[in-house]
Parts: structure tokens; C-alpha cells; sequence
């Protein structure tokens, strides 16, 4: 949150919101939230708990890869969002984000880790770009994928990395910033 205000956010998108946790404390916090999440019982559930408590949260339904573009906020959040869908589909979600942050705007990735003995002993598919689908279980058709440091870093090529840095259970948190003068398209300049 201090991050977010020192930037003077006003605006937040909470991308694949899951539960809702960040846009209810975001709310809470002051700043303006729009949330989409691909699951419409999700959707309902944030309405429902953000009714309750008198906050103007604005939640629809809509996956990462297809967000509109004719809007514009000053942060995303997109927190274990991209690591549960096929590469080419992170790609065309974080090719939207950038679009729709405002010049200068903030940008926080939260990515898994790799996969541990657990993961492994589920049975899966392995898709050629290196997605996984459980197949049985309780994360029966769950899409996953692993994205190392360095393809991390690829996918965010349209931003200047501010911090990255990885958890003790591996997963990692990256504040980026989408680059100043870059108002239009995806970012042609290096990652810094």
C-alpha cells in the first residue's frame, strides 16, 4: 500500500482476483478498484462482500487475455494470474495490461514457484510451450506453468523492473513500472 501511495495511485485493476483479499484491502485502503476474475461465482462473492461492507468495488467477469483496452488506471495487480493459463494467453494478458496503464503506471506480478514433490506426484499433462493440466484430484484441470527469472523478466520487456525478489516457498513478487514516455504499444526498450 505505501508503494502505491508514494506513486499517488488513484486508480487500481486486480486481475484474477481470486477470493478478492487485495481488492477489499485496497478498498478499504482508499484507492478506487476495478477487479475481474474469469469465474463468475468469484465475482459474486466480491459484490456480495464488498456490499456488506459499504465499499464501491467494481467487479465483472473477464479473463486476463481479454481485457478491455479502453481504459486506464495507475496500477494492476495480477497476483498468481498468469502462471495458471497457457503461455501465448500470458503473453496477449500482459500485452493488455501495459496498454491499459497509464504512462509511469505500477505493475505487481505475483508468480508461483517452481514445482515441489507434491506438484509432481499429481498426474498431468505437459503442453508444448511447458503448461501443465492436473488431471484428477483437487486441482483436476488445473492449467499451471512455471516461468523461470529469465522468461519473467522476457514477458515483462515493456517495463523497467523495479524489484524482484523470491519468497522462501520460491514464488516470486516483481514491482515493475510501465515506462514514462510509452503511451501507446508494447515497449520496445529493454528491461532494466
Amino acid at each position: 500500500m505505501e508503494r502505491l501511495r508514494k506513486a499517488k495511485v488513484k486508480t487500481v485493476l486486480d486481475v484474477g482476483f481470486g477470493r478478492g483479499h487485495w481488492s477489499v484491502a485496497l478498498a478499504r485502503a482508499g484507492f478506487q478498484v476495478t477487479a475481474v476474475e474469469i469465474s463468475a461465482l468469484a465475482v459474486e462473492y466480491l459484490q456480495a462482500w464488498a456490499k456488506e461492507e459499504g465499499l464501491p468495488i467494481e467487479a465483472f467477469v473477464c479473463p486476463a487475455q481479454g481485457l478491455p483496452t479502453d481504459r486506464a488506471f495507475d496500477a494492476v495487480i495480477a497476483n498468481s494470474v498468469l502462471d495458471h493459463m497457457f503461455k501465448e494467453e500470458a503473453e496477449e494478458a500482459i500485452r493488455r495490461i501495459h496498454t491499459i496503464l497509464r504512462p509511469g503506471g505500477l505493475l505487481l506480478l505475483g508468480m508461483d514457484g517452481p514445482p515441489d514433490e507434491e506438484d509432481e506426484k499429481y498426474p498431468h499433462l505437459v503442453f508444448p510451450d511447458g503448461t501443465w493440466q492436473f488431471l484428477g484430484g483437487r486441482r483436476d484441470r488445473l492449467l499451471w506453468r512455471f516461468w523461470t527469472d529469465a522468461e519473467i523478466r522476457e514477458l515483462l520487456r515493456g517495463f523497467v523492473v523495479e524489484e524482484f525478489w523470491v519468497r522462501p516457498d520460491g514464488k516470486r513478487h516483481v514491482w515493475s513500472r510501465k515506462y514514462a514516455g510509452d503511451s501507446e504499444g508494447f515497449g520496445a526498450e529493454g528491461v532494466s
